[in-house]
């Protein structure tokens, strides 16, 4: 609003209820010479207690109901199906403005486009940075070096044309892509340092066990010798959790479920059966030590007299160790 000059508040109140902001504006304008902006005559309507007439306001909501949720328009998306072929966004939302009657702004064309992989390609676009040759390097958030790949991204709307470049180097010299599942390694741990021989394939599976081993590397070899280590831990115990076990609650003898191996880190003591009737293993049961402990006296090996009770090879233990104190 320009200095020194205000809105009478008499003339707001005559004129606000009537139409859209814009024709107050429009009004108001014609009858002082100047312009207010719709934020000043929001602010002094406010202050008033004014409203737009119930006419004014359901102009308003069809307008903003017109918001293109494509997932909730069978016939409007079919009807982009198959009118679009690349035209200009414009003459795009002239026919279809023709068809249905309403219009579509440029985003609504590009969000459908996007959502359906049919944005043009080789073009560029309106507006916007210019675009950087294939070849041109940038530092990401996580400190590495990314690379443009390609000109134009194979999805619609994405990066995938832009890569790590320590990533794009080892498909390069291995000459295939990057198994899904696994991630590379700078085995000197320099960043910068983009030789082939210094880039080392890694399964994700086992980066939480190599960093649990607590050994340091500084080449590829000792980072290749840690990979090794940490896989034959990694299958050690993979085998470890799907031997047959006997249950500590019912005794029964059962194999872990996948799910069981995936979320245990050591070997569960109690079946899926038991664990569906919401009884685990030290909470649902009690042994006899001196039942444990007669057996024992037998001569029964601890995992015998386990199988025997129906208990885990713990009970056992911990019942002898108690005898001994």
């Amino acid at each position: 609003m320009p200095r020194g000059k205000r809105v009478p508040d008499a003339w707001l109140v005559e004129h606000y209820a009537r139409g859209t902001i814009d024709d107050t504006r429009d009004a108001f304008e014609a009858e002082f010479g100047w312009r207010p902006t719709r934020q000043t005559l929001y602010v002094h309507a406010n202050r008033l207690g004014l409203h737009k007439d119930r006419e004014c306001s359901a102009r308003r909501k069809d307008a903003a109901q017109r918001v293109a949720r494509w997932s909730a328009m069978p016939e409007e998306s079919a009807w982009m199906a198959e009118h679009d072929h690349g035209q200009r966004t414009d003459l795009l939302s002239d026919e279809f403005e023709a068809e249905f009657g309403w219009r579509l702004n440029r985003n609504q064309v590009n969000a459908w486009r996007a959502r359906t992989g049919t944005q043009p390609k080789g073009r560029r676009r309106y507006g916007g940075r210019p675009r950087v040759p294939v070849g041109t390097e940038r530092p990401s958030k996580d400190g590495y070096v990314v690379v443009k790949v390609a000109d134009e991204a194979t999805v619609s709307m994405s990066k995938d044309n832009w890569k790590l470049k320590h990533v794009h180097v080892w498909e390069q010299a291995n000459g295939r892509p990057l198994p899904k599942g696994s991630c590379v390694y700078f085995a000197d741990g320099d960043r910068e340092n983009f030789d082939p021989a210094n880039l080392v394939e890694v399964p994700r599976r086992l980066v939480g066990v190599m960093n649990g081993l607590g050994i340091e590397w500084h080449d590829a070899a000792s980072l290749r010798a840690v990979m090794a280590m940490a896989e034959v831990r990694a299958r050690s115990h993979e085998v470890l959790l799907s031997t047959e076990r006997t249950c500590a609650v019912c005794g029964a003898r059962f194999v872990p479920t996948e799910k069981q191996r995936w979320t245990y880190t050591k070997p569960p003591k109690t079946c899926p059966d038991c664990l569906a009737k919401g009884k685990k293993a030290g909470k649902g049961r009690k042994y006899d030590q001196r039942e444990i402990l007669a057996l024992v006296d037998q001569g029964l090996s601890q995992r015998e007299v386990a199988e025997q009770i129906g208990c885990c090879v713990d009970v056992v233990r911990r019942a002898r160790r108690e005898r001994e104190r």
